[in-house]
């Protein structure tokens, strides 16, 4: 059996005890890190989730990002469970509150991304992750179907406070989202392997863990 609502339940009651100075100060550590990972890799365009009260804040990342041309793709949830991504060039304009989810959503107006590989990076919200890099979300199953059908290739990144890393392996399928980096206010996380195994430790672990960055 997966023990992945026992390690959902359990890392969802520790991010509801987060102080909300903590946060505060989480939010503004992992915004310089993701900036700077968007500046280091000069994305043109990227995939970011719009965050919720107990998620690491986007908004600011998005504003950014606009303000320098950059093109931006959120979530819309749409039927059967599904969602889809949706280009953003306005916060004021293209957003709108969804009042039966609570939750914030481009409008069903705005473009729709429609080749899913066009992007080649995104930024996806979790509750909980392993030194593995695998992910436990809010267990609806959106990202995990959305990144399988548009066979998508390109750089999954998770944005977390570094409270949500569990130390207990995630029982993940062949169809759980794997990231290749967690981007946290403590670290750069990288998949862990055993040490007689080769790895190419990405250059994003040691630029990111910068002290003039996370400082």
């Amino acid at each position: 059996m997966s023990n992945k609502n026992q390690i959902r339940e359990k890392f969802l009651k520790t991010r509801s005890f987060l102080s909300k100075s903590y946060k505060e100060e989480v939010n503004k550590i992992i915004e310089r890190k993701v900036n700077h990972y968007i500046d280091r890799y000069n994305l043109e365009k990227y995939a970011i989730y719009l965050s919720t009260e107990n998620e690491p804040n986007t908004l600011n990342i998005i504003e950014t990002s606009l303000k320098k041309g950059i093109e931006v793709y959120v979530p819309l949830i749409i039927e059967d469970n599904k969602m889809e991504f949706k280009k953003i060039t306005n916060l004021e304009t293209d957003l709108e509150q969804n009042k039966v989810l609570n939750i914030l959503q481009p409008k069903s107006t705005c473009s729709t991304l429609e080749n899913g590989n066009y992007i080649n990076t995104m930024f996806i919200p979790l509750v909980a992750f392993d030194k593995q890099l695998n992910r436990v979300g809010m267990g609806k199953g959106f990202y995990d179907r959305w990144l399988n059908e548009n066979d998508y290739i390109g750089y999954k990144i998770g944005l977390s406070a570094s409270t949500q890393l569990s130390n207990e392996s995630i029982d993940a399928d062949e169809f759980d989202v794997k990231f290749d980096n967690v981007i946290t206010e403590k670290e750069i996380y990288v998949p862990f392997v055993e040490e007689e195994q080769e790895f190419d430790y990405d250059v994003t672990y040691s630029v990111f863990n910068d002290e003039t960055i996370v400082g």
